[in-house]
């Protein structure tokens, strides 16, 4: 691999475009924020049972509860919260 990929499909893609970062010095803050979006982006909202009969242009956020997604990119992955803060830390 040669720069950093626009998308990391695998664990071993996160991980080597870190490594790539920290060698060449390039890279850190975008592949940080990137880290920092894959290890907070797995909620998904979903409408509590009190507000299931109110009509949808009446709902408010306030009738939505998140709730962890077992479908979010950081599980697919394969990924923990310590093993994506490990390749954050990396990158300071």
């Amino acid at each position: 691999m040669v720069g950093i990929p626009k998308y990391c499909q695998t664990k071993k893609d996160w991980q080597n475009a870190v490594d790539y970062a920290v060698t060449y010095n390039t890279g850190k803050s975008e592949m940080y924020s990137r880290l920092e979006h894959l290890r907070d982006d797995h909620y998904i909202n979903v409408l509590k049972e009190s507000s299931k009969g109110k009509p949808a242009e009446e709902q408010t956020p306030d009738d939505y509860d998140p709730i962890d997604n077992p479908a979010a990119e950081k599980y697919r992955l394969g990924f923990t919260d310590n093993e994506i803060d490990a390749l954050m830390e990396a990158l300071k």
